[in-house]
């Protein structure tokens, strides 16, 4: 069975790791697109290198751009790669422009498409994500969905039962793996922090980032917590660029990308997370880690379920939330949450090939 991978950014290779081993536990050879909408070494080289990943097989390099101008770049070389390889499954993960994009091509090219994470939703059609994910879901012949609210969305939305397989959250896969690394490296250290002192933040959503008002908001409420608590902020390529371009100081520490290792190890050692990312929601549920999203909603609405993760839509009221869940660690199990999901979706790729599945799809 020839099968083709796609990553593009950061929570791609995340989740790409564990299938791509997993596959060849069973003795297959995945190929491996890297669309290059993650560029800098942090967001994407460094990934390979802490999941033990070979170089990809084809690198399209495309480099930051609207999102419109991405997905036509991506659509572009995929068709001649495509072609090139005429692979049985394209397999694509989450939803970012790398997804869409490579979903679009393998329908056109009548390849059978398999999205990983299916099946989540925001209800939020100003999210780029939700518009990737939702499109995504219509195209693909397999949904492997992370979790039974998921799979419920899937049903509602009339997508054939037998096309739909819970799998469990792939991510959970890879945390698990490097967990031990992460645990050891006590990155949190090198940044004169002490370990359950301190908050951890993301921020990189276009809704967050990319409005001046709202993103001086933001920082400003960051630097007043930063006089109790220590902040920590590994700074995403886009937020800097905006803070620089409007002038917006930051007074806590923030600090460049970080390969998964070291900022799996900052998650490890924190007393809550602040975040607007999907993914670190998911990490922080499965650690039992306190968790705010800086966010109206989720498409995650199993990690606000589960009693880890709150959202709150003002910068304003970061405070309160705070002061509510700080150091407040709870643990939590969610269903097929187990390190195994990457086992599950390739016993089940393997058996829809070995029934010739695939050509009827």
């Amino acid at each position: 069975m020839k099968i083709v991978l796609v990553a593009g950014a950061r929570p791609n290779f995340v989740k790409l790791s564990p299938l791509f081993y997993a596959l060849r536990r069973f003795g297959e050879n995945p190929l491996v697109i890297h669309t290059g909408q993650h560029y800098d070494y942090e967001l994407s080289q460094a990934f390979f290198e802490d999941f033990d990943l070979p170089e990809p097989d084809f690198y399209f390099g495309v480099g930051s751009d609207t999102n419109l101008k991405q997905i036509s770049k991506m659509l572009s070389r995929a068709e001649d790669v495509l072609k090139g390889i005429k692979p049985d499954v394209v397999v694509v993960f989450g939803d970012v422009n790398s997804t869409l994009a490579l979903a679009v091509a393998s329908k056109h090219l009548r390849i059978t498409l398999a999205h990983v994470e299916a099946g989540l939703r925001s209800r939020d059609w100003s999210m780029p994500e939700e518009i990737n994910r939702i499109t995504t879901d219509a195209l693909s012949d397999i949904l492997f969905s992370p979790s039974y609210d998921a799979t419920e969305n899937l049903l509602e939305e009339g997508k054939p039962p037998e096309s739909i397989f819970t799998v469990g959250n792939i991510m959970i896969d890879s945390l698990i793996k490097v967990r031990p690394k992460a645990e050891a490296a006590e990155f949190w250290k090198e940044l004169g922090l002490n370990r359950g002192g301190y908050l951890l933040a993301t921020l990189h959503r276009p809704v967050n980032v990319d409005d001046e008002r709202r993103l001086r908001r933001i920082i400003s409420v960051l630097n007043e917590l930063h006089r109790r608590y220590p902040v920590v902020l590994p700074l995403h390529p886009r937020t800097k660029k905006n803070m620089d371009r409007w002038g917006i100081k930051a007074d806590f520490i923030a600090i460049k990308p970080l390969r998964y290792v070291h900022f799996l190890s900052l998650m490890l050692g924190s007393a809550l997370v602040i975040t607007d990312s999907g993914g670190v929601q998911e990490e922080t549920t499965f650690l039992g880690i306190p968790c705010i999203t800086l966010r109206p909603n989720t498409e995650r609405p199993i990690t606000v379920k589960m009693g880890t993760n709150e959202l709150v839509k003002s910068p304003e009221d970061l405070f309160e939330a705070v002061e509510r869940r700080f150091g407040r660690f709870k643990k939590t199990e969610i269903p097929l949450w187990d390190g195994r999901t990457a086992l599950r979706i390739s016993k089940v790729l393997l058996s829809l090939s070995e029934r010739g599945n695939f050509s009827s799809l």
